[in-house]
């Protein structure tokens, strides 16, 4: 369907793409299936699921927890497509579900469908093993090690930012996932720090890159003390 917008989009440009995606119902706009746009001034220029969003900044759009989703995606989006996780609420339930969603950047406009992955129905997983230190197991200063020895820190504050010097700098934001903190930088690269024996490491994935495969490294890392 995004594929399907993107060359409305190119054949017919972009007044007439985004009359086509916005109508509801319309061709975009499929059960809990609906393409989403965001235009060239960082705002929702389409969204039939829910229209009242159309005209709003990326940066104010934020999940129910507190991921900025289409500040994500216009980052994110490649000419290819890339896959894109959030928490949205699915307009067949009413319910805030996970969804992954296929983002495609063409021209000057960002084009995003996605769906919904309901959780299964089982046993919580235990909670993970975390430092002592104080109420909040992950938020703090995070010494890591890239694969060619340098060292470089990760911060994670309590609001749900992350920021590294690793390389030219990385800004992004941090949730605590089933077994460990789950990084989602804005330049597409994802990691975990999780626990490993007796300390922790950091599982580190490439933009795109299926999170069920082997990442790209695997590399201890060591909470700071204040």
């Amino acid at each position: 369907m995004a594929e399907k917008a993107v060359a409305l989009y190119k054949k017919e440009g972009a007044a007439a793409a985004l009359a086509a995606i916005g109508k509801a119902p319309g061709p975009f706009f499929h059960r809990d299936l609906y393409v989403v746009v965001i235009g060239p001034d960082k705002k929702i220029a389409a969204d039939p699921a829910e229209p009242d969003l159309v005209g709003a900044d990326e940066a104010t759009l934020r999940d129910s927890l507190g991921k900025p989703w289409a500040l994500f995606i216009e980052k994110q989006a490649t000419e290819d497509g890339v896959w894109i996780d959030y928490e949205a609420k699915n307009p067949q339930t009413g319910s805030i579900e996970d969804k992954s969603a296929f983002s495609i950047r063409a021209g000057d406009h960002v084009f995003s469908c996605g769906y919904y992955r309901r959780p299964p129905e089982a046993a919580p997983a235990a909670p993970a093993a975390a430092p002592a230190n104080g109420a909040d197991p992950w938020t703090g200063k995070w010494d890591a090690t890239d694969t060619d020895g340098a060292h470089f820190t990760i911060s994670l504050d309590a609001s749900g930012s992350a920021v590294s010097d690793r390389g030219e700098g990385q800004r992004g934001f941090w949730i605590v996932d089933t077994s460990g903190a789950r990084i989602d930088w804005t330049d597409g690269r994802t990691d975990y720090l999780l626990p490993a024996g007796s300390g922790f490491e950091r599982m580190s994935f490439a933009p795109g890159a299926p999170r069920d495969e082997k990442p790209d490294s695997t590399t201890p890392v060591t909470r700071e003390k204040e």
